[in-house]
């Protein structure tokens, strides 16, 4: 394999997760100036200490090669991640209509998980954009499945989004689910984690803002239930790197047509 110089609008920064080969890394997912979903790895995490700042929804340039993974995931590419540059973000736009990014994100929307999940057994499709139908719920559980040796690497890696070193983990050790149906009118309904960064950092965040937990529930479902459900939301989905298991790895979510 060769290495090629591609131009990605960077669409997803899912939250930092431990490589044994490679360390803390984030996770993340664009679409090419060509109109395809791609997967990006490895980002190092130690790049949003300093150095280059990635923003979601700029575009940028990188040296990448189709990845050899275990699932041979269709969208997975590996980096030289000295090559990447950051160039100009797509904006919400003056009028806040996010004309220039949906012009990019929907004409890659699927038609439901269901037809995601038959391609990802076809032709090893691990990325898609679906739009649900309904939202029932979204829920927040106690995660049981984060090892000693994860934990310790996890210490050393906790930084908000704009760069603040933290040092609490529950923001990682909660899951976060949504419950919905999708386009397809033969759904029998999905439930299924979210990963987005943005979610699990306001979280974080808000639990000291909200000593009372059921203040904070409330306020967290405010926002990633009640106002998502006002806009125009879609998730970005993706498979997990060692399981065919689909996760909510973004969200989207432009103002609703009036």
């Amino acid at each position: 394999m060769t290495y090629e110089r591609k131009r990605v609008l960077l669409t997803v920064k899912a939250y930092p997760e431990r490589s044994k080969k490679y360390g803390a890394c984030v996770c993340t997912a664009g679409i090419t100036d060509s109109g395809e979903f791609i997967r990006l790895y490895p980002v190092p995490f130690e790049s949003f200490r300093g150095g280059k700042k990635i923003p979601k929804y700029s575009w940028i340039t990188v040296d990448c090669e189709k990845a050899s993974e275990y699932l041979n995931r269709k969208e997975s590419h590996r980096i030289r991640y000295e090559t990447l540059k950051v160039e100009n973000q797509v904006s919400t736009g003056s009028d806040n209509s996010w004309d220039a990014r949906n012009r990019i994100v929907l004409p890659l929307l699927s038609e439901s998980m269901e037809e995601l999940e038959t391609k990802s057994k076809t032709d090893n499709v691990s990325l898609g954009l679906i739009k649900p139908r309904e939202i029932t719920d979204l829920t927040i559980d106690a995660r049981h499945d984060t090892d000693g040796d994860e934990k310790e690497i996890l210490k050393e890696i906790q930084l908000t989004l704009e760069g603040e070193k933290r040092t609490d983990l529950e923001g990682a050790e909660y899951n976060f689910r949504y419950h919905f149906s999708c386009q397809d009118p033969d759904c029998k309904g999905h439930s299924i984690m979210c990963e987005d960064w943005e979610m699990i950092e306001s979280w974080r965040s808000w639990k000291k803002k909200y000593p009372d937990r059921d203040i904070l529930v409330q306020k967290f479902r405010q926002k990633y239930l009640g106002y998502m459900q006002d806009r125009n939301l879609h998730f970005f989905v993706g498979t997990h790197s060692r399981f065919s298991t689909w996760l909510i790895i973004g969200l989207y979510y432009p103002p609703n047509i009036t």
